[in-house]
C-alpha cells in the first residue's frame, strides 16, 4: 500500500536541504538536525531517526540529519534510495527493531527524501510498528 506523506510546513527545512539558502551548510544541517533531534526526543522506541535527501548541488542521495551521529554525512542505503524513487516504503527487520522507510514528497508530489525510523518493536505488532513509523515521519510536516 502507497502512503503518501507531502511535505509542505517542513518544506522550510527540507527546502534547505534540498534547495539551498544563503546561509553556510553547517546552518542547514543544523537545523534539519534541530528537527530530526525534537521529533526523535518525543518518542521512547525510536532508536534511530534519519533523514535522506539530495542536497543542493549534490548528486546523490545521503544522509543530511540523523540520531545517529556516525550516519550524519553517509550515502543512502540502496533500501533508502529504492524508497525515494519508487515512493514505497521499506521495512527490514533490525534485531530487535524494526526500521521503516517512510519516503516523503514535496508539494508538487515529487518523491524528494525519506525518513528512516527504526522503532523498538516491544511486544508491538509489525502493523503497528509500522503505522507508528509512518506518524512519526508526518511530525517533518508539523
Amino acid at each position: 500500500m502507497l502512503h503518501r506523506i507531502t511535505l509542505v510546513p517542513f518544506l522550510s527545512v527540507m527546502a534547505l536541504v534540498v534547495t539551498g539558502c544563503q546561509g553556510t551548510g553547517e546552518t542547514v544541517q543544523s537545523s534539519a538536525q534541530q528537527v530530526v533531534d525534537g521529533i526523535a526526543g518525543k518518542h521512547q522506541n525510536v532508536v534511530r531517526l534519519t533523514l535522506h535527501a539530495v542536497p543542493r548541488g549534490e548528486s546523490q542521495a545521503r544522509v543530511v540529519a540523523s540520531t545517529s551521529a556516525a550516519k550524519r554525512g553517509k550515502p543512502s542505503d540502496p533500501e533508502d534510495l529504492r524508497a525515494m524513487e519508487s515512493g514505497q516504503e521499506t521495512v527490514l527487520q533490525e534485531g530487535e527493531n524494526l526500521d521503516v522507510t517512510v519516503p516523503m514528497a514535496d508539494a508538487a508530489g515529487k518523491w524528494t527524501s525519506v525518513a528512516g525510523v527504526t522503532l523498538r518493536t516491544a511486544g508491538r505488532t509489525r502493523e503497528q510498528l509500522v503505522a507508528d513509523a509512518r506518524a512519526i515521519a508526518s511530525e517533518l510536516n508539523a
